[in-house]
């Protein structure tokens, strides 16, 4: 029997309790960012500087110089480029009210997390010191014929990023993949209890190997694709990858656990199209709790060395040359300045003037 009219309304307006609140939320953050006129000036010379390919660095002086002419302070600058690069959207919004529920939930989240660090640890142990990342990395090099190369990532010289929100960026996908697991495994024949357990481990790897991997990849690589006629950036290429398939996953999942859910589990909890909208929400939050202690306890400790021994790995396999990619005037350019290995000995930074002199 499927579920009432009544389940399904009520239900329904549960799932969408945390879009309601989310887009006044997207207001206020446009707001905080900066909406006056100088503020959306300012945000304008930034593009224009990021349109044509060059990393900040270049310009610093001349946009630290426009936003004294129009007294924008330090910390608005930060919060705008910040913007740019790591921009928050109806996602991001949607995980925010984590932050009032998290005393309630956060034992919940202490459970997972716990177990959590030390397999991460070993994720990272046999991807980076093991150098699984970097033969597979070698294995899709080797199928799909892609180059590897290097490009400056264009945040190179931007004001101090705010760190909050460089990890609010990130958490879509961490969360949205516990969230997954949770539903994929709501449809194996489980306990209540053992459904719980079996996500949470899941969950646990999941999280563990897409860390790694974002955090290894968070650097100037880049696969070139000469066939196609495109460039894929590395930090991108896992999320680009995963995104659509979790987003559409997530809708056929919750979609068919509301409509059908009483068919598949009938006389059990999760049968209740109600019980099931909370438990969403529950394990939205809970993974939202979950990736935040990711955040603090990988990223902002662990994740600089993970990249750079990554990055030394690539190094020693191909030593790829880095390119500056730049347009102007319609004319796209792409132009070699030094290898890979080279540009980690100058701490992935370089003068300009020789660029410009050519």
């Amino acid at each position: 029997m499927v579920a009432t009219s009544e389940a399904l309304v009520t239900s329904t307006l549960i799932l969408l309790s945390p879009l309601i609140l989310a887009l006044p939320l997207s207001v206020g953050w446009k707001w905080w960012v900066g909406s006056e006129p100088e503020h959306e000036h300012y945000m304008e010379k930034v593009r224009s500087v990021l349109d044509a390919g060059i990393p900040l660095r270049r310009y610093r002086a001349e946009l630290d110089a426009e936003a004294r002419r129009f007294m924008i302070d330090p910390e608005r600058q930060a919060r705008i480029e910040s913007n740019l690069f790591h921009p928050l959207r109806i996602q991001h919004f949607l995980l925010l009210p984590s932050l009032i529920v998290w005393p309630v939930l956060g034992l919940f989240a202490a459970v997972i997390a716990i177990p959590l660090m030390p397999v991460l640890r070993a994720i990272e142990w046999i991807m980076i010191d093991k150098r699984a990342l970097a033969k597979s990395a070698k294995l899709l090099q080797s199928i799909t014929r892609w180059e590897i190369i290097g490009i400056p990532r264009l945040d190179d010289g931007a004001k101090q990023l705010d760190r909050v929100l460089t990890s609010v960026h990130r958490l879509p996908i961490t969360v949205f993949l516990g969230l997954f697991a949770y539903l994929v495994v709501l449809y194996l024949p489980l306990g209540s209890r053992e459904i719980f357990l079996v996500s949470g481990t899941v969950y646990i790897v999941l999280v563990s190997i897409t860390s790694v991997i974002r955090a290894a990849t968070a650097n100037a690589l880049v696969f070139a694709d000469p066939t196609k006629r495109r460039l894929i950036p590395m930090d991108t290429f896992v999320e680009d990858a995963l995104g659509p398939l979790v987003g559409v996953g997530l809708v056929f999942l919750i979609t068919r656990q509301l409509l059908y859910g009483s068919q598949f589990r009938s006389n059990e909890l999760f049968g209740d199209p109600v019980v099931f909208s909370l438990s969403v929400l529950l394990v939205l939050y809970t993974a939202t709790i979950i990736g935040v202690i990711v955040e603090l306890s990988f990223f902002h400790s662990r994740g600089k060395g993970v990249r750079k021994a990554f990055q030394m790995q690539m190094v020693e396999e191909y030593d790829p040359t880095v390119y500056l990619f730049t347009r102007n005037l319609g004319t796209l350019r792409l132009s070699p300045l030094m290898p890979l290995s080279e540009w980690v000995d100058k701490g992935e930074i370089f003068k300009f003037d020789s660029i410009e002199s050519e």
